[in-house]
């Protein structure tokens, strides 16, 4: 009984300072959180849709890859804030985690809609939601998850990205944002099309042809099951 009480008071007790050259925030760190938590995100989003509705969906957030952006965003955030609020109470950290994951679900969503005309989530059925981008419940969970990640992650993560700056991490972390900057503008432009395709259906730009033979109505709509255009 004195090893579960030692042990439920050393993972809730406030941990001590932490030394900032230890956890020195650097891209290659801040970028592979990103790509680690976009791809656990979209394994989430389908277990959630296995669990409540029966069967796998798709919340991939580009046209290449399981990733899930909303998440990849929410995991650097909460890692920057973990590294803030390390020596804070509870209460304080998980208000901020809280407040962050729905600063990003709200901003990400009014973002998406203001750039590509089209939305990925409504929460309008939620109890206390904000134009149906963030709702009371989804800051709650967002909270939770931060908690959790400072208390159960947070260290392991800092550990192993210490270990990922040699020159193979660091060519391999070039090659990946190249890659997922060419991703992120072909989902755009897909995206685009998409919107854009009924009006003009036919076009002589060799670009616009390609998105439309690789980039169907079809193929759109099982890539972004969730996706509505406003």
């Amino acid at each position: 009984m004195e090893a579960v009480v030692a042990f439920f008071h050393q993972t809730l007790a406030v941990p001590a300072k932490r030394d900032a050259a230890a956890y020195k925030i650097r891209y290659s760190t801040l970028f592979w959180l990103f790509m680690v938590g976009s791809v656990v995100g979209f394994v989430l989003e389908g277990l959630w849709c296995v669990l409540w509705q029966g069967h796998w969906e798709n919340h991939s957030a580009t046209v290449w890859g399981p990733f899930c952006i909303i998440y990849g965003i929410g995991a650097v955030a909460v890692y920057l804030l973990s590294m803030i609020l390390s020596d804070k109470n509870l209460i304080l950290q998980f208000a901020a985690f809280t407040i962050s994951g729905a600063a990003v679900e709200y901003f990400g969503s009014l973002f998406q809609q203001l750039c590509l005309g089209s939305v990925s989530w409504d929460y309008s059925d939620h109890i206390l939601n904000l134009g149906g981008r963030v709702s009371l419940q989804m800051a709650l969970i967002w909270g939770v998850l931060g908690m959790a990640f400072m208390r159960a992650a947070f260290p392991l993560i800092n550990r192993l990205f210490q270990k990922m700056q040699g020159k193979g991490w660091r060519g391999a972390c070039i090659g990946m944002t190249i890659f997922m900057a060419a991703n992120l503008l072909v989902t755009a432009a897909a995206v685009t099309r998409w919107r854009t395709r009924a009006a003009d259906e036919e076009s002589a730009n060799p670009v616009v042809q390609w998105l439309d033979s690789t980039y169907s109505d079809q193929t759109m709509e099982k890539l972004f099951p969730n996706m509505q255009f406003t």
